[in-house]
Parts: C-alpha cells; sequence; structure tokens
C-alpha cells in the first residue's frame, strides 16, 4: 500500500498516456474504416497499431527515464534506497485493469466455447468491448497476426483476449528499462549530459 500511495502520481500517468494513445489509434482507425479494401484497410490498421504502440512505448519509456533520474538524484544524496524495479512495478499496477479485463475476456469466451451457454458469450462481448477500447493501440496488430482463424470467431476472439493479455507485459518491460536507464543516467534517445560543473 505505501508503494501505491507514494507513486499514485506516476501510476496514474502511465495509465492516462495509455487513455490518449487509445484515443488516437481509434481517431486512425476510424479514418481508415472509409476505406472499401478490406485486405488495404487490414494493412493499415496493422501499420497504425505498430506506430501507435512504439510511439506510447516512447511515452513510457521517457516518461520513466525521468523518474529514475530523479530516483537517481535521491540515491546519490542518501536519501532513498535504490529500488531497480521500481518502474516495472509502476507499470504492472498501472496496467492491472487491462490485465483483469483481458483475463476474464479469456474465461468467458473459453466457457461460451466448452459450453454454448449465452450468458457467458454476453458478459465476453460487453468485457472485450471495454478492453479493446482502453487498448485499442494493440487492436489492428492483434488482429494481424490472428486473422488465418478469423472464419472460427470464437477462437479469433480467444487468441485476441490472449494477446491483450501479453501486450502489457511489453509496456512493463519497457518502463523498467527506461528506469533502469534513468537510474544509470544512461540515454537511448539523445546524450548523456556529461557537462560537470567547475
Amino acid at each position: 500500500m505505501k508503494f501505491l500511495k507514494d507513486n499514485s502520481y506516476e501510476i496514474v500517468r502511465v495509465f492516462i498516456n495509455q487513455i490518449g494513445i487509445t484515443i488516437f489509434s481509434l481517431f486512425l482507425y476510424t479514418a481508415v474504416g472509409v476505406i472499401d479494401s478490406e485486405s488495404l484497410n487490414t494493412n493499415i490498421k496493422i501499420a497504425i497499431s505498430v506506430f501507435a504502440t512504439l510511439f506510447y512505448f516512447v511515452l513510457l519509456y521517457m516518461a520513466s527515464w525521468d523518474i529514475g533520474a530523479k530516483d537517481k538524484i535521491r540515491v546519490d544524496g542518501g536519501r532513498m534506497n535504490p529500488a531497480m524495479y521500481k518502474g516495472a512495478l509502476i507499470a504492472f499496477f498501472a496496467n492491472i485493469i487491462n490485465f483483469v479485463l483481458a483475463l476474464i475476456s479469456i474465461l468467458t469466451v473459453s466457457v461460451f466455447m466448452a459450453s454454448g451457454n449465452e450468458t457467458f458469450n454476453s458478459a465476453f462481448a460487453l468485457i472485450n468491448l471495454i478492453m479493446r477500447f482502453l487498448s485499442a493501440m494493440y487492436l489492428g496488430m492483434l488482429q494481424g497476426i490472428f486473422i488465418a482463424f478469423k472464419d472460427n470467431t470464437s477462437l479469433y476472439y480467444l487468441l485476441q483476449s490472449v494477446g491483450f493479455f501479453i501486450m502489457p507485459v511489453f509496456a512493463i518491460l519497457v518502463n523498467h528499462i527506461g528506469y533502469v536507464f534513468g537510474m544509470k543516467d544512461k540515454k537511448i534517445f539523445g546524450k548523456t549530459n556529461t557537462h560537470k560543473s567547475k
């Protein structure tokens, strides 16, 4: 609980970045929706998804790098102990809702496939809609990856739900790398500031 309280701002910031990127992605998907060719439409959606996801990961990296750099100053000054997994934990808590929605989607569609019970199909449809809205940047890629299963609708959605469960793991990894690089004062984007005050 102390970690959540001390890092609530950073956790909310990561989640807000996700919402911003998902709205951006949905806007682009809607614009592509007017294209009449299904194959071209799919390819453009995949490209949008890859671009939006990479952009999101860059935002995560830069934000977590800043957190790591600020914590480095505190560690060097003896005001805090190093916690190299802080970036990963921040991203994990920011992505809990994504994991929960994806897990519920996987369970409900799996039960529907096994039993044919329409109640589970209805529950899946609702949860799946919310999940896709919150993580729209991944949608085009997951549709493209599993397009071979499109004719088997339930399996197609099950596999996408598994994908929606896996993708936040990459976001956590990016956040972790950004934080560690910030703590070590190493940069991927730009040069490390080597100027010393005289």
